[in-house]
């Protein structure tokens, strides 16, 4: 008895440990370490840290019990050690030691656990087999989608060209590796866009995108599509909330939101931890709507860069994707 809770015990260390260390593999990506240029990725790099975060995740759910044959969790293990290795040697940043050495420490570990283990996977009654291949199958699908469609949605609808422009609200120094830029030419003047675009926030015109999913989310949201005088300035310093006060029982704050850091009507809104709205006049009345964002930092720590990855870029970039094209069809329209 005592040696079969050693061994699941192991098992679900071993797995765990694995998923976790596919997860912070996405601190490449999030410190630039694909990036050639502005606006201009790696394909060598990317293909290594998809690798890195997608055949960790595979093996840990393989060890954890998703039925999968032992030659592929070992396998997945092996080539995702050696892609994180090289990554990590790529990047050239020593406090990531931990993780090189995990890179080299849990795929052998891999390896000894499936030579001892007697089975592929615990014996679990059929449907909860089902429940727990679904599951594990679901997470790995997402996880997939977040990092395999990384590389071209950070940069929706830009150019290089815009990538290397400096915008209001830049940083200085600029670190385009850590940035987002989504963007979108809409058939209208400066001044028709901004007349929808100053009416952003969860106490005025909402955010133009899926309320259902933001609702579904516990946030109450409805979307105005009208432009109402009373809502056509902000001022420098001003909260814009994101949700209503006592959000989550008050555990992001009072009221979490966004502070204005810069208003210049008709050509941009910076706000601050979110990004700089951008509109660039263009010729015959159009606009080219841009929103760069930065999204991380030199020393993101992997377990922040894990949960930035499959929790936030993903779904952030389904939503404001969504809030520009809405934009872009009332400027149009009106």
């Amino acid at each position: 008895m005592v040696r079969v809770m050693a061994r699941r015990f192991a098992r679900i260390a071993l797995g765990t440990a694995l998923l976790l260390h596919g997860l912070g593999n996405a601190v490449l990506p999030l410190r630039g370490v694909d990036q050639l240029g502005p606006g201009r990725w790696s394909a060598g790099i990317v293909l290594l840290y998809e690798f890195a975060i997608l055949g960790f995740i595979a093996a840990g759910l393989g060890v954890l019990g998703i039925r999968m044959p032992k030659r592929v969790v070992t396998g997945l293990a092996m080539v995702s050690g050696a892609a994180s290795l090289i990554g990590w040697f790529e990047l050239g940043q020593r406090d990531l030691w931990l993780g090189g050495m995990l890179s080299v420490v849990l795929p052998c570990l891999t390896m000894a656990w499936v030579r001892r283990s007697q089975a592929a996977s615990p014996n679990w009654h059929p449907r909860w087999r089902l429940v727990v291949d679904a599951v594990g199958w679901a997470f790995f699908a997402w996880m997939a989608a977040s990092s395999l469609l990384w590389p071209f949605h950070r940069s929706w609808g830009t150019t290089p060209a815009e990538w290397a422009v400096a915008l209001p609200g830049d940083r200085t120094p600029r670190t385009p590796a850590l940035e987002l830029l989504h963007g979108v030419t809409i058939d209208a003047p400066p001044d028709v866009v901004w007349s929808w675009l100053i009416q952003l926030g969860q106490d005025r015109a909402g955010f133009y995108s899926y309320e259902r999913l933001e609702r579904l989310c516990g946030v109450h949201v409805h979307n105005v599509f009208e432009r109402r005088p009373e809502w056509q300035t902000r001022q420098l310093g001003e909260h814009i909330p994101a949700t209503q006060s006592g959000y989550l029982g008050g555990v992001f704050g009072e009221r979490p939101g966004w502070t204005v850091d810069l208003v210049e009507p008709n050509r941009a809104l910076v706000l601050r931890y979110w990004g700089a709205f951008v509109l660039e006049p263009r010729p015959n009345n159009h606009t080219r709507f841009l929103i760069r964002s930065t999204i991380s930092n030199e020393r993101i720590p992997a377990w922040a860069a894990g949960i930035n990855l499959a929790a936030f870029e993903l779904p952030h970039f389904i939503m404001q994707r969504r809030m520009m094209l809405t934009l872009k069809s009332l400027a149009e329209q009106s």
